[in-house]
């Protein structure tokens, strides 16, 4: 009788038994034999309709390193489409035929007059005909880029004309490529015939940006483009987040390095010591003016402080004497920074985390007279889009009467809130019907019209709700998220998402309230100065769907319920009947399907991670 192999013999020749590929990529069991003439797939393979294979030099691809070579195919095959796409014959708009934003709102369209623009199939003087162009592989015919251009000067190039009309895209190529994607870019943003152009250029188009630090030539053409950029970003989505706020630091630290916040002197900052012409100060002085307006909106934006004291600069006799030689509308732009950019600075001085009884009343003093002057600008403004900026810098600095503690903030810093922040959606309200401000609107009014709706529902869902005229503030903020909304010009992007987050604020019934149901709508967020109003709302509606353990009270503030008197308001004030806010709005419609808590908070610029090293090492926020 043959003895039988030993046990561990068998067990030895189980274990060499080789899997299939998939299964070894895996780690999964495959009870397929490789040793047969003809092997049957495995299960798992079958079940997956997948190759089964056996391959003796097998090596594991690791997950993450397939994942990023997928992404990369997935963004290489995309850019072949698109430029296939682009580049195909007949691209071309007729002149009369440009495509207008949104086509379901034609009868929106800008009226603002239409700049023009030689097109490609139109001869011009020097037979310069339009070439196509190429950036990062992204090839775009020659009809497109007119198209483009076409877009921009018709309906962008009125609200910041910095730019001569006159000049083709090949010469706008041959002196600034940067400037040039930057304008075929905003062109692009609702060009209907490639709705996908806007987010294909965005990443090449910032990389520019980024160069553009480091690029000593042609820096005035650099600015103008970081000044565009800045004023209309490229849509945020999962893969980019807006960089304005970084940006605008590079473009005021840029200007200043050319000389331009003393034009009368700019000289001083060159290598050579020229005799300038005499309107070229005048010129510089007014590229500063714009230089300074974009930099503190972008600064608003991102509820931060500018930390330039250009007003310093601004202040000086020699200057003062080239602003009397700028039009109107930019003598009341500077003069409006500068009203801000000191308000911000005496603001801090005097401290906003927990203000004593006596640093309030020297911030109602301060806020008074810095309204004064605004009041005496408007006196000035001779259209409404001075109009506008006046109001929306008065509601800047009225919305600091939230940073009030619960016992203070009576019904008088209520109604100043609401009038200015009603205010600015009027007027916001009336360009976009007369103007199609949506098609249009810049970053600093996005911005504007979310401060205007956090401050209008923390007020109409207040304790002095009753002694304001609720129906008007209902409509306003009705208005307010369909315009928000209409500004968005890629799907999921922050225009869309910051108008599902109001209609979810307006819709929650524990929003600003305390744990035990009071009501309380004094700041957490103390540090953004206007900016902590859409903050605080913000991580009030995080903290209800999201993470509720977070919830914190206000430093030093008391959490109780105002009850509103006149005692308290300061004069005889009657309340009018209580509305109930769900029932007296109609129906918002349905927030998208996209998760409102990703990407959100990139869109409001915080650099930081939620994650922080628990043992205190100084690197542990840059994980």
């Amino acid at each position: 009788m043959e003895a039988s192999p030993p046990q561990h013999a068998l067990s030895a020749s189980v274990r060499k038994k080789p899997a299939c590929a998939e299964c070894r990529q895996q780690k999964m069991r495959c009870e397929s034999d490789a040793s047969s003439l003809e092997p049957l797939a495995c299960s798992r393979c079958r079940r997956l309709k997948i190759p089964c294979i056996f391959s003796a030099p097998f090596k594991r691809t690791h997950k993450r390193k397939r994942l990023q070579e997928l992404e990369e195919e997935t963004a290489a095959l995309k850019h072949q489409l698109l430029s296939a796409s682009l580049a195909a014959p007949g691209d071309a708009l007729p002149v009369e035929d440009a495509p207008t934003p949104r086509q379901e709102e034609n009868s929106h369209v800008s009226q603002i007059p239409a700049a023009k623009v030689m097109r490609r199939n139109e001869p011009s003087s020097h037979d310069d005909v339009t070439l196509s162009r190429t950036i990062d592989g992204l090839e775009l015919a020659s009809g497109i880029i007119d198209d483009c251009f076409e877009l921009y000067f018709k309906d962008y190039h009125s609200i910041l004309p910095i730019l001569d009309r006159s000049i083709t895209p090949n010469a706008f190529y041959r002196h600034s490529q940067f400037l040039f994607w930057v304008i075929v870019s905003i062109g692009s943003r609702r060009y209907a015939r490639q709705p996908t152009l806007n987010q294909a250029l965005a990443l090449p188009v910032t990389q520019l940006a980024v160069q553009s630090i480091i690029v000593r030539s042609k820096p005035i053409e650099r600015m103008k483009a970081l000044m565009l950029l800045l004023n209309w970003p490229f849509p945020s989505g999962p893969f980019y987040r807006d960089p304005s706020f970084l940006l605008g630091g590079t473009l005021i630290q840029m200007a200043m390095q050319c000389g331009l916040h003393t034009p009368t002197f700019s000289q001083e900052f060159s290598k050579k010591c020229l005799k300038l012409p005499e309107q070229e100060p005048v010129r510089r002085a007014e590229m500063w003016v714009y230089i300074v307006s974009t930099y503190q909106r972008t600064c608003f934006g991102s509820g931060q402080a500018s930390l330039v004291s250009y007003e310093i600069y601004n202040e000086q006799i020699h200057f003062k004497a080239l602003l009397e030689k700028l039009p109107a509308t930019l003598r009341i732009q500077i003069q409006i920074s500068n009203v801000i950019t000191r308000a911000h600075k005496a603001l801090l001085e005097l401290g906003l985390l927990s203000m004593t009884p006596q640093q309030e009343r020297t911030m109602d003093a301060l806020l008074k007279g810095f309204n004064a002057e605004l009041d005496s600008l408007e006196n000035l403004s001779q259209s409404i889009w001075d109009r506008l900026y006046i109001a929306s810098a008065r509601q800047d600095l009225v919305v600091m009467h939230f940073y009030k503690s619960a016992t203070t903030l009576d019904v008088q810093s209520c109604i100043l809130i609401f009038n200015a922040t009603s205010s600015v959606l009027e007027k916001i309200r009336d360009l976009d019907r007369d103007y199609g401000l949506h098609q249009i609107c810049t970053r600093f009014l996005l911005a504007t019209t979310h401060l205007s709706l956090a401050s209008m529902a923390r007020i109409l869902k207040g304790p002095f709700a009753g002694y304001l005229d609720h129906s008007r503030g209902f409509d306003l903020f009705r208005t307010g998220v369909r315009f928000a909304r209409s500004c968005s010009a890629q799907k999921g992007d922050y225009a869309e998402k910051s108008a599902a987050f109001a209609e979810q604020i307006w819709k929650s019934e524990k929003v600003f309230r305390n744990p035990d149901g009071s009501i309380n709508i004094t700041l957490r967020v103390r540090n953004r100065l206007s900016g902590g109003i859409l903050h605080d709302a913000m991580r009030c509606w995080k903290e209800e769907f999201f993470d509720h353990e977070c919830t914190h009270p206000a430093p030093g503030n008391d959490t109780g319920t105002i009850i509103p008197s006149s005692t308290a308001a300061g004069f005889h004030a009657t309340p009018t009947p209580a509305l109930d806010p769900i029932s007296a709005l109609p129906t918002f419609s349905a927030a998208p399907d996209f998760s409102l808590n990703d990407e959100l908070w990139g869109d409001l610029d915080l650099g930081l991670s939620d994650g922080w090293d628990a043992t205190g090492s100084s690197m542990g926020w840059m994980v």
